[in-house]
Parts: structure tokens; C-alpha cells; sequence
């Protein structure tokens, strides 16, 4: 995980594999707030990565999000504070 400075108002997003070549970046700054608008704000920032965030047929996303490499995160509406870091993941990674 990337230990960067805390930026008031922002979470660290780090962008790991399929994501990560799609944003072009391995990490960016975002404004706090749920778990939807972060999600939101990227697919505005990031158009290329519109489609990882969208469900497959089956209904699952093609990502994972976790909260500061400890777990993973499911509800939209989970709050994301100041200085935390969210990971998004490829929803294959690893297997």
C-alpha cells in the first residue's frame, strides 16, 4: 500500500491491476464522502474505468474495494474519512 501524506478532505484511491492500466495512474487523490461517490467521482476522472465498475451479467462487479488493505468493502453507502485509503482491486486478482 502507498503511505502518502494526508491531503484534508481526501482519501487516497490506489488503482491495482486491471485498474490500474485502465486509470493510467497508480494512485489519486478523492473527496471523502460513501463509498458511491468516490465510485462516482472516479468514473468522471477516469471514463476508461466506467465499465470495471459496472456489474457483469451475473451481477458482481469486476472490482473489490478495501479499506486500508485491512478488509474488503460491500456497502455503497460505507463512509470513507479523511486520510483513509481505498484500494481497488481486479476482482480476478489472484486467482
Amino acid at each position: 500500500m502507498i503511505n502518502q501524506e494526508i491531503t484534508p478532505g481526501f482519501i487516497t484511491v490506489e488503482f491495482l491491476g486491471i485498474p490500474k492500466l485502465k486509470a493510467g495512474v497508480s494512485f489519486c487523490k478523492v473527496p471523502a464522502g460513501s463509498l458511491s461517490s468516490v465510485i462516482d467521482y472516479l468514473k468522471n476522472q477516469f471514463p476508461r474505468l466506467s465499465q470495471e465498475f459496472l456489474p457483469s451479467p451475473s451481477g458482481k462487479s469486476h472490482v473489490l474495494y478495501s479499506l486500508n488493505g485491512d478488509y474488503f468493502l460491500n456497502d455503497p453507502e460505507t463512509i470513507l474519512l479523511e486520510g483513509q485509503q481505498l484500494l481497488i482491486i481486479s476482482a480476478d486478482a489472484g486467482g
